[in-house]
């Protein structure tokens, strides 16, 4: 904002490196993974929700001497201890995960709720429940003439939320080869689906580079998916270009089943007569860049040092040589440099770590840092993970606030980030869509926007036009995990009778009833004693005992006053507000048509409403 300090970019003289800088209120420490608000059935008792189980379960995870002292509240480890010691509860809650599973299994139609509800459990689960699962979904996959795209981004997440030791280099391989070949047959067809099968492979090779998964067929498998992965690095969508690009860059991370020796003479075209040309080459490198990081000059020289093996291995043993038209520094065009791994991959694959682990001044550090700061694809990764932490509600308001500072800070800071196109509109674009989510950043988010509409040149200013007056991408969010459907498969494992669908109906017949009629917000005093010159506005009032611990608020007034108009407005503006299975359920109830109300008044109430027994007590227990 205006009242934040800018850090100017400063040279490093010395080293001739531009240091870049962003206000240190942006990220100013790392806080740690965002935590869960805990909460615990009783023994034997109802689990309220899936994210509920996943809790209870990710606790028993860890042994207590696991945890540090401070690292639970007073509840949670209260409730840790006890259930250790209950072998049943444990076991049952257990077979509740398993349970989930087979209903999952059961359902030949599986929508997108219910993969999310199911990959809820995917970080807590055994070895035997997580490949089960996975050889659900693989599947489907392989088994359905029409791609299932709901299934494919389900195998994404299953890949990436695997635990430690539950992925094998053999199951990825599978996985990889069967993906490989639904998006090489997939070209030319659906965008979407090539979009899919795209992100999806990135997923697996991440997971396969972080296990170090070799071997990989070149013939069959390797080189085929490299060569149709750069196809796609000239797509006319950006964000596909991106995915491309960045599952390109994990393939290589994943060496295939050829020596060192056979790779350097199949990938260079033009061998040189000597190594004077290579001499010249690695003079030619700029070292000073190539020192801001161990990893990019590792990556950075790979190619070439097969090339100095194959030159010195060749001038030593009298070989005979090609005999090309080019020196060395086109063969390397043509051939290495063109697979050379590239530091923005790893650079990005350490900004999830960095994030993973909550450490965002680290996070702050790495992305002013590195090397590859200006380059396309780290950049555009760069905001996809910035975008992604502003949207998910876990993280705090200041975190959240942080990631939509750091993306203005890219798009002003044209001398330090460059002036990339895409990237001004991405950034645009994520600000839009973020500007019409229902989300506590929804002001921030439109404030941004509208104040970087004349930020830069007109160049710039075009760029902010043009992206007012069209649609943000489909693939500018994904908002995670959709939210539980109702019933959820944990209802129906616990055989609980669904009320959400009633509940909507008597939402619906009360936002009919109300809404878009004229309503003005009644004033009050503190009692009927008080003076008519100290009145206050009666919905604040009310807001704070909702939000309160008392029960009972008494409103009193003149007959014609506008109580009973308040409270269908205040009963309009609850439903609307109603959250399935955790919010409040507003009951607006005539005394007068109760038969004897001071007995059982609510569930009298709910069965004029027809509700029936069960779902009465359904009520009764939450």
């Amino acid at each position: 904002g205006a009242s934040q300090t800018r850090i100017d970019p400063v040279v490093d003289t010395a080293a001739q490196v531009l240091v870049v800088s962003v206000p240190y209120s942006i990220f100013p420490e790392d806080i740690g993974p965002p935590s869960l608000q805990w909460t615990f059935p009783i023994p034997d008792g109802r689990v309220v929700d899936t994210p509920q189980l996943v809790s209870c379960l990710s606790l028993l995870k860890h042994a207590l001497e696991e945890l540090h002292e401070d690292a639970l509240d007073p509840t949670a480890r209260n409730w840790l201890e006890e259930v250790i010691k209950n072998a049943d509860e444990k076991a049952r809650l257990e077979a509740l995960a398993t349970d989930l599973i087979r209903a999952f299994t059961r359902d030949e139609i599986k929508d997108k709720k219910a993969v999310s509800e199911i990959l809820c459990l995917v970080p807590v689960l055994g070895y035997d429940d997580y490949h089960f699962l996975l050889g659900q979904f693989t599947k489907t996959i392989a088994d359905s003439p029409i791609l299932d795209l709901v299934e494919l981004r389900g195998l994404a997440q299953l890949v990436k939320s695997a635990s430690l030791g539950h992925l094998h280099s053999q199951d990825l391989i599978v996985i990889l080869d069967l993906v490989s070949s639904r998006l090489q047959e997939t070209h030319k067809q659906s965008p979407e689906d090539i979009f899919e099968l795209t992100v999806t492979v990135s997923s697996v090779l991440d997971a396969m580079a972080d296990i170090k998964v070799t071997g990989l067929k070149r013939v069959d498998l390797h080189e085929p998916l490299l060569a149709f992965l750069g196809s796609l690095q000239g797509n006319s969508d950006p964000h596909l270009k991106y995915y491309s690009s960045y599952a390109f860059q994990a393939l290589l991370c994943v060496p295939d089943n050829e020596s060192p020796w056979q790779a350097t003479v199949r990938r260079t075209t033009n061998i040189v007569k000597g190594i004077s040309g290579l001499v010249s080459a690695v003079k030619g490198l700029d070292l000073n860049e190539f020192m801001t990081g161990l990893q990019n000059i590792q990556q950075g020289l790979e190619g070439i040092s097969q090339v100095v093996d194959l030159a010195k291995m060749a001038y030593e043993g009298g070989m005979a040589v090609y005999e090309g038209e080019h020196d060395l520094v086109a063969s390397l065009k043509e051939g290495l440099t063109f697979n050379r791994k590239q530091a923005w991959y790893s650079a990005l694959r350490g900004a999830d770590t960095l994030i993973e682990g909550g450490e965002l001044a680290k996070l702050r550090i790495l992305i002013c840092g590195a090397p590859c700061r200006r380059e396309l694809a780290f950049q555009w990764g760069v905001c996809q993970r910035l975008a992604n932490l502003a949207m998910n509600a876990l993280w705090d308001i200041e975190t959240r606030q942080s990631s939509i500072q750091f993306l203005g800070e890219i798009y002003r800071g044209d001398l330090v980030w460059g002036e990339l196109p895409s990237i001004k509109s991405y950034i645009l674009d994520i600000l839009k869509q973020l500007s019409t989510m229902d989300s506590d950043l929804q002001a921030a988010a439109a404030f941004l926007f509208k104040d970087l509409a004349m930020d830069g040149d007109a160049a710039k200013q075009d760029i902010y036009r043009s992206c007012e007056k069209t649609e943000t991408s489909q693939h500018i969010l994904k908002a995670g995990l959709q939210g539980l459907a109702s019933p959820s498969l944990l209802d129906r494992v616990q055989k609980r009778t669904d009320v959400e669908a009633d509940l909507r109906r008597i939402a619906r017949i009360r936002i009919k009833e109300r809404d878009g009629t004229l309503y003005i917000p009644p004033m009050a005093k503190a009692n009927l004693q008080a003076s008519d010159d100290v009145l206050f506005k009666l919905i604040p009032v009310v807001d704070n005992f909702l939000s309160g611990d008392q029960k009972v608020l008494l409103l009193l007034g003149d007959s014609g006053a506008g109580k009973t108009t308040f409270n269908r407005e205040l009963d309009l503006k609850l439903w609307k507000a109603y959250k399935p299975k955790t919010g409040r359920i507003p009951l607006l109830i005539s005394l007068p048509a109760i038969e004897r109300p001071e007995k059982d008044l609510i569930a009298k109430h709910l069965r004029i409403c027809e509700f029936s027994e069960s779902q009465i007590r359904e009520l009764k227990s939450r």
